[in-house]
C-alpha cells in the first residue's frame, strides 16, 4: 500500500527551514573538527553560521583524531582557526596533546575572557605558560592532566587569576583511557 501524497509531503523536511539558533545547537553537537573540515561546507547558510563568534565560544580540542598522521599540524591550525573566530568570546577551552608552546600564549594574546582552561597531555614549556596564565584574570576553573606545574607556577596563577575557583593538578596519570564526552571533560584515567 502506497502512502497518501499528503504524508509523502509531511514527511519531506527542509534542513535550511530550521531556525538559526536551532541549526546553531545541532552544529555545536557535532564537534570543531567536523564543523571546520564538513559542516561549514554544507551551505552558505550553515556557514554564516558556523562562523558566527558565539559558535566558538566553547572549544573542545579532545575530538582530534591523534593517530592521524597530520594530527598535530591540522589541530594546532584548527584551534588557532576556532580561537579566531570566536573574536575575543572564547570563555571555555579544553586542550588535549598539544605540542606547541606558542599555542597557549597565541589564545592567551586573543581570549582574555576565558573562564575555563582544561589541558592533558600537552607539552608547554614552562616559560609560556606562566606567561599564558598571567593573561586570565577571569580564569575561574584550571584543569591540568599529566601536565607538570611548579609550586612557582601555581603561585603565579593564584596571584594573577583572583576569580580562580579550582584548580585540578593530576600529574600521575599513567595511561589515559578515555574521554568522557558526555560530561565536556576529561574523566577516565589508570594508574
Amino acid at each position: 500500500m502506497m502512502p497518501s501524497p499528503k504524508k509523502l509531503i509531511q514527511q519531506e523536511r527542509n534542513w535550511l527551514d530550521l531556525p538559526s539558533d536551532v541549526t546553531a545547537n545541532i552544529l555545536e553537537r557535532v564537534g570543531m573538527v567536523d564543523i571546520l573540515e564538513n559542516a561549514q561546507k554544507v551551505c552558505t547558510a550553515w556557514r554564516k553560521i558556523c562562523k558566527d563568534p558565539a559558535m566558538w565560544r566553547v572549544i573542545n580540542m579532545s575530538d582530534i583524531d591523534i593517530l592521524r598522521s597530520d594530527a598535530i599540524f591540522s589541530s594546532l591550525t584548527m584551534c588557532k582557526h576556532a580561537v579566531d573566530r570566536s573574536q575575543g568570546q572564547l570563555v571555555d577551552i579544553t586542550l588535549v596533546f598539544v605540542y606547541d608552546p606558542g599555542l597557549l600564549s597565541y589564545i592567551a594574546d586573543r581570549s582574555s575572557q576565558l573562564r575555563r582552561l582544561e589541558m592533558a597531555f600537552c607539552f608547554l614549556s614552562k616559560s609560556w605558560t606562566t606567561d599564558a596564565l598571567m593573561k586570565f584574570p577571569l580564569l575561574e576553573e584550571l584543569n591540568l592532566y599529566d601536565i607538570e606545574i611548579s609550586k612557582e607556577e601555581i603561585e603565579t596563577v593564584g596571584r594573577y587569576c583572583p576569580m580562580l575557583k579550582t584548580l585540578k593538578v593530576n600529574r600521575n596519570v599513567w595511561r589515559f583511557r578515555a574521554f568522557n564526552f558526555d560530561e565536556g571533560s576529561l574523566a577516565s584515567y589508570k594508574r
